[in-house]
């Protein structure tokens, strides 16, 4: 799993860690200057806050990774990368202040002293390691070829000669472009000043052996998207990292596992990796955060339904089936928004025009001022509270917290074979497109959305996603 990662990350990772804890220390000793070290050493619970410190060190490196502190493009930078090492710090700090509430007597982690002694000599030492060593050793190595990645670029239009023009510009990132794979034009022509198409797509595995490469950058826009996503495929089965430049990817929101190489927007598409511990994490973090939720919620959620009861006549839920995943049907629950016993047809035609990318509206991809929907309907809806009895769907497993969302069954029908591949996964309450644009997202945006979290499912991006949901639900934005 971590092959996919370039060794000079985990060296970073492993000077971040050392900074850290030389932090630690250079705090400790500046606040307890006039306690002799025999003192010092013998206060309660010093073995237990050494570990601690030991440990939470360790997560902080977890922060600096989903802050994107060792993508190349961050620190490589200045700005971007002293506001992110300044962020994950912060973040980290709150977690020990957390921790401080629960477990007393931590003399050194519970002083406001140290923790802003630490926060300031980390700040300045790790951004001086980097910006001052780091950042120049590497370019160093990268121009002498100590640092040497081999990429293969996969196509062959303006996008992909975009890509290799950019790498052929600065070679201070260490980057090799070995040549082009492309089934359109006859191998050995050239396609960009002296390099050519190696091979075609059937052959990509073998000359990723051949040539040793470490990267392949598929780099193709005027493709469908089905033939884009056989293309990641074969891609994913090979043992090189894989990144993606398509405009077809534009829809990835730009703070969400994006990486610039040379100024160029790519996209991360990591190895298919069937991890049994992440689906067992998922079901138990699932549970969790559920049982809590109705709990917390209970005294909303008795509000919501007599409100609804008191507003229209008809049940307080609405019962409907949905598609999960392997496309097993389930029944999904909602609370009703609309008067009883209304017609589906309108949904239906919508929803065909939509997949078949027939709907010419406006920006807004959901129906909007339907004469269905009730007063108060138009209130849940807006903010998404008519989606909480879901989480009832998350217990008894037909649903997760986090995933694409359930299609209803007359949807299924019209999928196209690319569009199936949304149903892989246990569908979810909220999900990327959910953030990323929610009704504003038109369906095969919506589809490469959800693909692209099914290849990027991990415990951080679940967690975001859901820490980027509760804003979008609290100011409305989006729903209908």
């Amino acid at each position: 799993m971590f092959k996919q990662y370039p060794k000079y990350k985990f060296v970073l990772a492993g000077c971040d860690y050392a900074l850290l804890l030389t932090a630690w220390s250079a705090a400790i000793f500046i606040r307890f200057y006039d306690v002799p070290w025999i003192d010092l050493l013998s206060r309660p619970l010093v073995r237990t806050q050494g570990a601690l410190i030991l440990v939470y060190s360790v997560i902080w490196i977890v922060i600096f990774q989903h802050f994107s502190l060792y993508k190349l493009d961050y620190f490589m930078s200045f700005g971007t990368q002293l506001f992110a090492i300044a962020k994950s710090l912060l973040y980290g700090i709150i977690g020990l202040v957390l921790i401080t509430f629960v477990f007393k007597r931590l003399d050194f982690v519970e002083s406001r002293l140290v923790l802003a002694l630490f926060f300031s000599i980390s700040v300045v030492a790790i951004m001086a390691f980097r910006t001052l060593v780091f950042r120049p050793l590497f370019a160093i190595a990268s121009q002498k070829k100590l640092i040497r990645r081999k990429v293969l670029i996969v196509g062959r239009d303006r996008t992909a000669k975009m890509v290799a023009a950019q790498i052929d510009i600065d070679d201070r990132h260490g980057f090799d472009v070995v040549g082009f794979v492309n089934d359109d034009i006859e191998i050995g022509e050239r396609v960009f000043e002296d390099l050519i198409n190696i091979g075609n797509l059937t052959e990509l595995n073998d000359l990723v052996k051949r040539f040793e490469i470490n990267e392949i950058i598929i780099a193709e826009s005027d493709v469908t998207h089905a033939h884009l996503l056989d293309i990641i495929d074969k891609a994913q089965a090979t043992n090189a990292n894989v990144r993606l430049v398509s405009e077809l990817y534009n829809i990835i929101p730009e703070k969400v596992l994006l990486e610039k190489y040379l100024g160029v927007p790519i996209v991360k598409m990591p190895q298919n990796y069937d991890n049994a511990l992440f689906s067992v994490y998922k079901r138990l973090f699932d549970v969790a955060v559920t049982v809590v939720g109705l709990v917390v919620l209970a005294v909303p959620l008795a509000v919501i339904a007599l409100l609804i009861k008191l507003t229209s006549k008809g049940p307080v839920f609405y019962n409907h089936t949905r598609i999960g995943k392997d496309c097993k049907p389930f029944e999904f629950y909602k609370f009703r928004t609309m008067e009883a016993g209304t017609d589906d047809t309108a949904h239906r035609e919508f929803v065909s025009d939509l997949i078949a990318a027939k709907y010419t509206g406006q920006d807004v991809k959901k129906i909007t001022d339907d004469p269905r929907v009730t007063t108060l309907g138009r209130i849940l809806r807006k903010t998404s509270l008519d989606e909480l009895p879901q989480l009832f769907n998350v217990l008894k497993g037909e649903m997760s917290l986090v995933g694409p969302r359930p299609c209803m069954p007359y949807e299924l029908e019209l999928y196209q074979e690319w569009h199936r591949r949304r149903l892989s996964v246990i569908p979810g309450c909220t999900g990327l497109w959910q953030v990323a644009g929610r009704s504003a997202v038109d369906f095969n945006d919506m589809v490469i959305l959800d693909l692209f979290y099914i290849d990027n499912m991990s415990p951080l991006f679940d967690l975001s996603i859901i820490f980027r949901t509760l804003p979008v639900m609290l100011l409305a934005k989006g729903g209908h």
